[in-house]
């Protein structure tokens, strides 16, 4: 177990040599502070906080769309404007929507080749 820790932490310092923006985080994670209940209250306060916020802010992020909304109103009335850029975000867009609505089908159905084919009855 102690050689299995050992690689981890040093995975871990690896990382944090490849990425310093996670290194703060990696240390918290090599070096811990704080108690698993400590961290546990603290995630629970914060998704209470966050959960508040969305619901209290949302006219604000509304309101912040307003504009943006015109401007994609603006170019499906003008599709000549569109530019190849705008093309391509907005079919990778629509293409992982798509993939989300399978993706939803499939859990739903619990299948992944689709609805179980079953003998039709003739009225």
């Amino acid at each position: 177990a102690s050689l299995r820790v050992d690689r981890a932490m040093s995975f871990l310092s690896l990382l944090a040599a490849r990425f310093p923006a996670v290194r703060p985080t990696l240390a918290a994670v090599t070096k811990p502070t704080k108690s698993i209940a400590q961290i546990g209250a603290e995630i629970d306060a914060l998704r209470i906080q966050y959960w508040y916020r969305s619901m209290t802010e949302y006219g604000q992020v509304w309101a912040k769309a307003k504009p943006q909304i015109k401007v994609v109103f603006s170019k499906l009335m003008n599709p000549a404007e569109v530019t190849y850029r705008e093309l391509t975000v907005g079919s990778i867009c629509a293409f992982q929507v798509y993939g989300f609505f399978v993706l939803g089908e499939m859990f739903g159905r619990n299948c992944i080749q689709g609805y179980t084919a079953g003998m039709k009855e003739h009225h």
